[in-house]
């Protein structure tokens, strides 16, 4: 019988544009301390009618998922209107926001003209303390814990996201237990990334070794503890499915990102620039880009590389993008991804590495 993962494996191997995200805006009601957008990008942004074209023309070449982010994807004054177009052409929509701009009239426009599949909420920590610090916004925690409430009560999927670093690691097992306590899953990313203009500020707040084995362990343990239980998580975004494929990522080949003025690249994570929408439609980019056929190419190796250099499944830590923003190579290996490799095996107690240990409190 085949699976959802065997039709995302097939969309890699066949370069099968399944998914794009569109990132409307870069304007944000919160000023979260690591976050990856390049404020100060400039240009024109993308009018109600180009959307609609865009729109149109991705459904006719059967793009099944659309993500909408930012930025706060609702600070975008034609929001409801894109996302009203994109629901009536059929296509599975995730919202990916902060949750700092609901409120129960927007949640019920929400739920009434756009009907997302998902609605993927931003978490900082499990105490307001720790989460208001890093969006720099007093009483974001409270409102974020709300907004979860509302979207669920008006029947809307939520899922919660976190970005583990040295202010909340402390935290992780109070951040699990506040997503079970609101009865929705947690996706923790253990990797704290550079801006998209160059700034490496963001990564002075990656998280701790100590912080990370206590992540890897934690998860370990709840994976032996939930066992049979059932799950909450949904189904899983285009990350590596659990079936034979010939490249590292799905990267340019099922997936594309649309920056807020037009210019398309392989994903949200690798800024390589293949073309902007005002000079050629995304159905020719993604026929007949030579830098995406290129960015094809690097997923390929990249899977070489990664199996030669990283212990699996620890490999899945490394980006293309991320070592071509580090390195100047999308198939360097970089220290966060040896780092995080190490740390995970440890995490999952390895016991080649001495400082593994049970999780304790």
């Amino acid at each position: 019988m085949r699976t959802y993962a065997d039709f995302i494996a097939r969309t890699w191997n066949e370069n099968i544009l399944h998914s794009v995200m569109l990132e409307l805006t870069y304007r944000c009601d919160l000023a979260c301390v690591y976050c990856y957008n390049d404020k100060a990008a400039r240009g024109t942004p993308l009018s109600a009618a180009e959307y609609a074209a865009l729109l149109a023309e991705l459904a006719s070449l059967q793009v099944m998922h659309l993500v909408l982010t930012g930025g706060e994807p609702l600070r975008h004054p034609d929001f409801f209107l894109i996302g009203g177009e994109a629901r009536r052409l059929g296509f599975v929509i995730r919202i990916k926001s902060n949750g700092h701009s609901l409120s129960p009239a927007t949640v019920a426009r929400l739920r009434r003209e756009i009907d997302p599949f998902v609605v993927d909420l931003s978490v900082h920590g499990a105490t307001a303390a720790t989460h208001d610090r890093q969006t720099r916004v007093p009483g974001s925690f409270q409102r974020l814990v709300t907004n979860v409430g509302l979207l669920r009560e008006a029947g809307v999927r939520v899922k919660l996201n976190c970005t583990l670093t040295a202010w909340n690691e402390g935290e992780i097992e109070a951040i699990f237990a506040l997503a079970d306590s609101l009865q929705v899953p947690l996706s923790v990313n253990p990797t704290v990334s550079p801006r998209d203009d160059g700034d490496r500020t963001p990564l002075e707040l990656a998280p701790s070794d100590e912080g990370l084995r206590r992540f890897y362990r934690f998860l370990a343990q709840r994976q032996r503890d939930r066992e049979g239980e059932p799950a909450l998580a949904l189904p899983a975004e285009d990350g590596m499915p659990p079936v034979p494929v010939s490249k590292h990522c799905g990267a340019g080949s099922s997936s594309l990102t649309v920056d807020p003025f037009g210019n398309v690249y392989p994903c949200v994570q690798w800024r390589r620039p293949l073309g902007n929408l005002r000079e050629r439609s995304i159905g020719e980019i993604w026929r007949s880009s030579a830098a995406l056929r290129t960015v094809r190419e690097i997923t390929v190796q990249a899977r070489a590389t990664v199996a030669a250099a990283l212990p699996e499944p620890a490999g899945v830590h490394f980006c293309p993008g991320l070592a071509e923003q580090l390195t100047g190579s999308p198939l360097a290996v970089y220290p966060q991804a040896a780092r995080l490799a190490r740390l995970a095996n440890a995490g999952k107690g390895d016991p080649s590495d001495g400082d593994a240990a049970q999780v304790g409190g």
